[in-house]
């Protein structure tokens, strides 16, 4: 996440994740959230969301305008942790980004307790 943790966000809100470990090409954007699609072929997504006790939220991947996938993470007695993986075929300059799909109650967290992360490659 762009900060150690984010709440109240409305629909559709684009996640930013701000802690870039591997960027190779620079297709991942931190200003807005979005990957640019370098290539055409086969890729492997996947998001993984914390929240914090008593939270939950409502998480989608869209590649190119169209909801390829989505996640529930509900934490009423404790962290909870969920993760998604979408394996999509992507054309060069399509768009890939994690957003609220619905408003949640609670905060999502990204710090040393655990990341709230979202990752991609080439498959093919």
């Amino acid at each position: 996440m762009n900060t150690n943790s984010e709440s109240n966000l409305p629909v559709r809100h684009i996640l930013l994740f701000g802690t870039v470990i591997v960027n190779e090409g620079q297709g991942y954007h931190q200003d807005d959230g979005v990957f640019t699609v370098p290539r055409n072929g086969k890729y492997i997504f996947s998001w993984t969301i914390a929240t914090e006790t008593g939270g939950f939220v409502s998480v989608e991947i869209v590649v190119d305008g169209r909801v390829v996938g989505s996640l529930f993470a509900n934490g009423p007695y404790g962290w909870d942790f969920s993760t998604g993986v979408a394996i999509v075929q992507a054309s060069a300059g399509n768009h890939v980004f994690i957003r609220m799909h619905q408003t949640g109650s609670g905060v999502i967290d990204s710090d040393a307790k655990g990341r709230s992360q979202f990752s991609g490659c080439l498959l093919f």
